[in-house]
């Protein structure tokens, strides 16, 4: 959820499950296709979850400064690892195969965000600009409402039941 109370992954997703997604900006994803898909995408992410790693190595992309993408044909969700405490240590491998075969996904940090998700053109090489500022500002608001819960949690801590610190 943004900042804004937006969930803008989720509408991507119930979309891509409705097979809703505007075919003029993927005209390859018919509505069986798309729902496909959204079976393959909720996979993928299930197995990331729980095992650390996506289905094959032409599954995901690593961005920038700790932003990475899941890929399925031309839909992508751009996630990041955080400690959950406000805090992130951007997971960025160049130590993968070699200079034609992606990076090997990292040890991520315990919490997986997803920050944003979109179409990209088939015209399109490289995940678009804008989306990878999107995905940078989403983990910037991210991060800080975990530090402020755990500012908050602090300060609650520090009062006694009669609301005088201790």
């Amino acid at each position: 959820m943004r900042a804004d109370f937006t969930m803008p992954v989720s509408d991507f997703l119930d979309s891509v499950r409705a097979g809703l997604l505007d075919t003029n900006l993927a005209p390859d994803l018919e509505k069986d296709e798309q729902i496909s898909h959204y079976n393959w995408i909720i996979a993928a992410l299930e197995h990331l979850s729980e095992d650390g790693d996506l289905p094959g190595p032409r599954d995901y992309n690593q961005l920038k400064s700790g932003i990475w993408e899941i890929k399925r044909f031309n839909l992508r969700i751009t996630f990041f690892d955080t400690d959950g405490h406000g805090h992130f240590d951007p997971k960025i491998d160049f130590e993968g195969g070699g200079l034609w075969s992606p990076p090997d996904l990292p040890d991520f940090d315990y919490y997986l965000r997803l920050a944003t998700a979109f179409i990209k053109p088939p015209s399109v090489v490289k995940t678009p600009l804008r989306e990878l500022q999107l995905a940078l500002a989403v983990r910037k608001e991210d991060v800080a409402h975990d530090l402020s819960k755990v500012s908050r949690y602090r300060s609650e801590g520090s009062t006694s039941s009669s609301g005088r610190s201790q």
